[in-house]
């Protein structure tokens, strides 16, 4: 393959696995394997460098400022370290620093790296103002009424100089937490977390503040943004933090010996598991931040830091079958069933295989001999053939495993597809789903009873559930009269759910719970959101071609109606309550975005309308209050010229309803 053809096939997967990481926290690959793809990229790039582009993974931070939150601009930004796994890479970034310092005598601060979440506090006067995630490390997103809810972050700090002081540090959950958490998620039928550092994603991302409220978050300081403090070095930024009321991280030393930090990142492995929280490497700093300043930056990266990393545990077994396992939209998912081994601590028995592209990559077959990797130290996953010992392909089903109804591929997609609607593995899911905390939150209502209400025939569909009698349910295993009227209460409360729950537990393909409350917001009803028209669908901000016909095909198909029709019949809210406005400013008004805004996206401004009262439209016409104009403004900016609309820049946008002076 020509190097310029590799390069773009290693920046469309590195980009598609940081979607899946920073924005969706959902990564199937483990930070080593990452790590090596962007290697791969890195080194590429170097040795060619005409094919080096400026959106290219190696030139920013992976991630992206949302659309849930408002945007925030970052100060300074925020950037990513480098990584190593190797002593030797260690070194030459020492050598490097000692090169362009002139000198050896530097102090170099080793900490352990949280496995966590970026956040980026902001106070003003001493008094917290603004929380921000790292987003794509120049804008981040607005979760201030989330991040007030963890315990240990100072709302006020006492002795803070005076205006702005910006404080950053690691957002996480300590592992007996998760473990607890992930207990409620199974019985509220809920998917479990995959390690701490999603748990923590999460739950900062949580649209209401009173569910991450209940999560018990913590925060660590680790770094300075900006403003204007009393230290001369991170050591001394670090110990201001702690007399700030901070919490930092207890593993740390200092030494001006590159061996010193390879002795303590040999040493500190053997005891690292035994911290409460999950540490998955040290951060390697320059002490000084005068040093530091001459080092300098990257287009990503501080020159005057280094993570060094600890690759993911492994552990060499044999793969006895692969099962399919189908889930409630159909889709059919291959299961490596393994010959049971300890990695990492953890007896692992089974592991995702994702798609049937990746066995096929992988070229896997039933009895090979596979190295597995816990992803994240918590996911199993298969990272390759050791040793081909198994004769027997594996091959997408040709019957569902469950139904034994046909299986559907689309031409251009993965994933096989079971496409009976009456395919008990469906049903089952489908229900859990409809049952979880995200959606109708019916605690009470997980695997084992389901089990037990399928297997009886005592449900058949959502509408079902709301037909259960307390003698139906003393039918089931382990049920007496407090345990059935336990759940009979939950699925009575469900009934008051908000339409954004609902339409998330209804389970339309591609409307997961944030465009479920997308949709619940515009039109507010849900016979407003069933009788809306294709056109009107495509009008709503992220909901694009795919999921507005997904969800207008929803609403005209006769059983999913004649589903509706029972919910209401059994007296379930189909309204979403009015959300108090951030302010009035643009009350009645119908704003008009184009152009490339600098700040945000085009739907997170027309987000941002809507939240002070205005409307977004895609057409500009003489009831057009404003026009927000960004970069390559087009025929909408002419328009408005020649009707006579006001025309915004994105700052006097910004400016008109408030958000900067």
């Amino acid at each position: 393959m020509h190097p310029k053809e590799e390069i773009e096939r290693l920046k469309k997967l590195i980009n598609y696995h940081n979607n899946l990481y920073y924005n969706l926290d959902n990564p199937v690959l483990s930070d080593t394997q990452y790590d090596e793809l962007y290697k791969q990229l890195k080194d590429l790039e170097d040795q060619y460098p005409q094919y080096r582009t400026k959106n290219s993974p190696t030139q920013h931070v992976g991630g992206q400022a949302g659309s849930s939150f408002a945007p925030v601009k970052h100060a300074v930004p925020m950037m990513s370290l480098d990584n190593s796994y190797s002593a030797d890479d260690i070194r030459e970034w020492y050598a490097r620093a000692e090169k362009l310092l002139q000198r050896n005598d530097f102090e170099m601060v080793v900490e352990g790296k949280i496995d966590g979440v970026s956040c980026s506090l902001t106070y003003e006067n001493g008094i917290l103002v603004t929380a921000a995630s790292r987003g794509d490390g120049k804008t981040g997103e607005d979760i201030t009424a989330n991040v007030r809810t963890v315990q240990n972050i100072p709302q006020k700090i006492a002795g803070a100089p005076a205006g702005l002081l910006e404080v950053r540090g690691e957002v996480y959950l300590e592992k007996k937490d998760l473990q607890e958490l992930n207990r409620k998620q199974t019985l509220a039928g809920e998917n479990i977390f995959a390690n701490t550092r999603n748990a923590a994603a999460g739950s900062l991302r949580q649209k209401d503040p009173q569910i991450t409220a209940q999560r018990p978050l913590k925060f660590f300081a680790h770094s300075f943004g900006t403003g204007n403090i009393a230290a001369d070095s991170f050591s001394g930024f670090i110990d201001l933090c702690k007399s700030w009321g901070f919490a930092v991280c207890p593993v740390r030393t200092k030494t001006t010996q590159i061996e010193d930090v390879i002795r303590f990142y040999n040493q500190f492995d053997a005891s690292r598991h035994q911290l409460p929280f999950d540490v998955d490497g040290l951060v390697v700093k320059v002490n000084r931040f005068d040093l530091q300043r001459i080092l300098g930056v990257t287009a990503k990266s501080p020159r005057w830091a280094m993570a060094f990393k600890y690759p993911a545990p492994q552990a060499t077994t044999t793969v006895n079958h692969v099962l399919f396992s189908v889930g409630r939209s159909g889709v059919i998912t291959p299961v490596a069933e393994l010959e049971p081994v300890p990695v990492g601590g953890v007896i692992i028995s089974n592991a995702t295989l994702h798609n049937f592209d990746e066995i096929k990559r992988l070229g896997l077959r039933e009895g090979d001999r596979v190295i597995i990797e816990r992803a994240g130290e918590v996911i199993p996953k298969v990272v390759k053939v050791a040793e081909h010992k198994g004769e027997k392909d594996v091959l997408p089903p040709e019957t569902c495993p469950s139904c034994a109804g046909p299986v559907y591929k689309e031409a251009d997609e993965v994933g096989y597809y079971c496409i009976n609607p009456a395919c008990p593995a469906q049903l089952r899911a489908r229900l859990l789903h409809f049952a979880s905390r995200g959606a109708m939150d019916i605690e009470g209502l997980g695997d084992v009873v389901t089990d037990q209400l399928l297997k009886n025939r005592y449900v058949s569909d959502f509408a079902d559930i709301y037909n259960l009698t307390f003698l139906h349910l003393l039918n089931l295993e382990n049920f007496k009269d407090k345990k059935a009227q336990n759940l009979l209460d939950a699925i009575e409360a469900s009934k008051q759910k908000p339409l954004a729950r609902l339409l998330f537990a209804l389970g339309i393909a591609f409307v997961g719970a944030k465009t479920a409350e997308i949709l619940a917001d515009r039109f507010h009803t849900l016979d407003a959101l069933k009788n809306a028209s294709l056109e009107e669908l495509q009008s709503v901000p992220e909901v694009g071609e795919i999921v507005s016909h997904s969800i207008y095909d929803f609403f005209r198909d006769p059983k999913a109606l004649e589903q509706i029709e029972r919910l209401r019949a059994a007296g379930l809210n189909f309204t979403q309550p009015k959300k108090e406005l951030a302010g009035n400013i643009l009350d009645g008004k119908t704003l008009v975005f184009t152009g490339e805004l600098k700040t945000m996206t085009r739907s997170e401004a027309e987000l941002l309308a809507k939240e002070y009262g205005g409307k977004a439209s895609g057409s500009v016409s003489k009831k057009t209050a404003y026009v927000v104009a960004g970069e390559a403004a087009g025929s909408k900016l002419k328009k408005a010229q020649e009707l006579g609309v006001p025309v915004l820049t994105e700052e006097e946008f910004l400016r008109l309803i408030g958000k900067i002076k």
